[in-house]
């Protein structure tokens, strides 16, 4: 029986034989007048969950999703070693590989590879991919114009963080300023099939976010974009809604989509089409198979702009989908998979992977990130039911009765640390020392004197009531985690020792906790408690807990503000701060709101998560970031000893 190695070059072969069909081959400047909605050509919304819908758009169904034109130059000579391959292994699968419409994981994974981002996010700062620099109001390529606009403009505008879509209700003409940002894109970027990318791409991959056929997750920044356009082949701008400002005006791109293999296509068939199973690469590898929920596998793309440099240094990658961490341990110990991250390892492996490293098997990292886990109160229900919540000193009680650093400690290994703020402690907008800050330290005296205080009084059977009703909760979390059932099981103790009996639930997470609508959990706002993770951006969105965020069915269902908190000083704080271009004005701003919240509680930080990745020993060049959402962002750069 042959080794899964040739086995595996062998698929490889087989599958690179096989004919492959090659794919086919104006703006205005900034005025100082409001820049209307227009027309553009497109691109995608900027490192936000793509879920989006897009504009008016072809819709002729008849195109083929392959390429169909031969490439335009001959690729650049490469040193990539073709015979090299890496296998990749992760224990879930991309619902797509048409990244707009993904909500996926695992296919941010996938796509890093063949789509690089454009700019990354790694150590809490911001790197150009695809672009010459960052674009910043310091080096001009970020500039505010005060504009006039009247009951006759016909796109939005924001007016006391309000977003406007009706300016006919103007009683006069009003000024406001107008953000305008550009971006200079490399001029060596190529599609796979030898096809030049240029900013017309980013501009069609916007058209497709504004068309209804796009499913996408959410349009904030898409409804506050006046204007997103080319004015050259290496120029991309982007206006915004008079009168809106946003501290990462920088991300506010999309893109890019390859338009001359896409405009032909109608835009709510792209995500069925043979298109969303093996999408057009510019990075530094090209999808060779798809086999969806079984593997992908790439090889070194010659059109990738840093061929000239051997880069990519393996030739081959395949990404192969198994189906739990068990299985992925023993194909990592097997010598079966090379590398795996954080979808397919998870803490409670640390003890497996600490011997596996003991032994010179592998290389284990463990970098703590911006996820963290939480567990948000039910503060406003949305089904009508009385809240538990409402109160904060019941709020605080359960943090205090609640002993976190023991969590971490039995069963997280004690490789990471208890989160006291909605960003963690090494961010650069983080209070000083926890200036401000509770630590809401293991205290259940303390928990007991403030559910006393809130008139919870302890029954015969010692769990509490008040005014007839027992504090017996409801407790949410995701099915199939055993790390996650662990935690939730020692709060459960926890918690009854201050008289709070728990109700566990574990449920399906896409399907049942985090469903859209009435009928989902958290949206609905139907639980008591409910735990689960969020990801900070390196550069701090205080949207989350906004009173406008709260989901119901009067904004059907948009924003994540499942506690159902709502605070108007935390909003006025929040929004200054987001609306911020100015660091060193912002820091101070982020700094009151996670005061705020880290007081009021709506949501309390549990730890922070920890990506776990391992490579076998003779893999070089996995390093995992602590901001960065793509496990992989280096890949091109990873080699295998000899």
């Amino acid at each position: 029986m042959r080794s899964h190695r040739s086995w595996m070059g062998l698929v490889l072969i087989l599958v690179l034989i096989v004919p492959l069909l090659a794919a086919c081959g104006g703006s205005t400047p900034a005025t100082n007048t409001a820049a209307p909605p227009t027309e553009a050509s497109a691109n995608t919304e900027p490192t936000a969950a793509p879920t989006e819908a897009v504009a008016d758009a072809p819709t002729d169904t008849a195109a083929p999703a392959e390429p169909t034109a031969a490439p335009t130059e001959e690729p650049p000579p490469s040193s990539t070693a073709s015979d090299k391959i890496v296998i990749v292994g992760m224990n879930q699968f991309p619902d797509t590989l048409f990244a707009i419409e993904s909500q996926s994981s695992a296919t941010t994974q996938v796509i890093e590879a063949i789509q690089p981002v454009c700019i990354t996010t790694l150590s809490y700062e911001y790197q150009p991919v695809c672009f010459e620099n960052v674009p910043d109001f310091a080096n001009g390529d970020a500039v505010t114009e005060v504009v006039t606009v009247d009951n006759t403009y016909p796109g939005s505008i924001v007016i006391d963080n309000e977003l406007i879509t009706d300016t006919s209700t103007l009683s006069a003409p009003i000024e406001l300023e107008q953000v305008q940002v550009t971006w200079k894109l490399r001029d060596d970027l190529m599609w796979e099939d030898g096809t030049p990318l240029t900013a017309d791409d980013f501009v069609f991959a916007y058209e497709l976010y504004k068309n209804p056929g796009i499913q996408i997750t959410t349009r904030f920044v898409l409804d506050r974009t006046a204007k997103f356009e080319a004015p050259d082949p290496l120029t991309l701008v982007w206006y915004a809604a008079p009168g809106y400002t946003d501290a990462t005006y920088f991300l506010n791109y999309y893109g890019p989509e390859p338009k001359h293999v896409l405009e032909s296509m109608d835009p709510a068939e792209i995500g069925s089409s043979d298109y969303a199973n093996k999408p057009l690469a510019y990075g530094p590898y090209k999808i060779v198979e798809n086999v969806p929920q079984e593997s992908t596998t790439l090889v070194a793309n010659p059109y990738y702009w840093r061929a000239d440099e051997g880069l990519p240094k393996i030739g081959n990658v395949v990404f192969k989908y198994l189906t739990s961490e068990d299985q992925i341990m023993q194909q990592l110990e097997g010598n079966e998979i090379d590398v795996v991250g954080s979808i397919g390892l998870t803490l409670a492996q640390a003890p497996a992977l600490d011997d596996l490293e003991a032994q010179g098997i592998l290389k284990a990292q463990y970098v703590p990130r911006t996820s963290w886990e939480h567990m948000d109160f039910g503060v406003q229900r949305g089904d009508d039911q009385p809240s538990f919540f409402d109160d904060v000193r019941v709020r605080q009680a359960v943090a205090y009765g609640i002993d976190r650093q023991a969590l971490i400690d039995q069963i997280l290994f004690g490789k990471t640390t208890v989160m006291n703020s909605i960003l963690p402690a090494d961010h650069w907008a983080y209070p000083p020392n926890g200036a401000g800050l509770n630590t809401y330290d293991y205290d259940p005296d303390k928990a007991k004197q403030l559910l006393d205080e809130a008139g919870w009084a302890v029954g015969a059977d010692g769990i509490r009531e008040k005014d007839g009703r027992k504090f017996q909760i409801q407790f949410y979390t995701t099915e199939n985690n055993e790390t996650r059932q662990s935690v939730a099981q020692i709060i459960q103790e926890n918690l009854k020792q201050v008289g709070i009996d728990l109700q566990l639930n574990f449920v399906p997470g896409t399907a049942v906790l985090f469903k859209n609508g009435a009928d989902g959990i958290l949206t609905g706002r139907t639980f008591d408690l409910a735990m689960y993770g969020f990801t900070s951006s390196p550069d701090p969105n205080m949207s989350l807990y906004l009173c406008n965020q709260i989901p119901s069915a009067d904004n059907n269902y948009d924003g994540q503000n499942n506690p159902g908190y709502c605070s108007a000083e935390f909003d006025e704080v929040a929004l200054a701060a987001n609306a911020s271009t100015n660091r060193t004005e912002r820091i101070p701003l982020v700094i009151k709101a996670q005061q705020i919240i880290n007081a009021d509680l709506p949501t309390l930080p549990l730890y922070q998560r920890v990506t776990v990745g391992a490579a076998r020993t003779g893999v070089t060049g996995l390093k995992i970031d602590p901001t960065s959402q793509q496990d992989f962002y280096n890949i091109a750069t990873w080699d295998i000893e000899q």
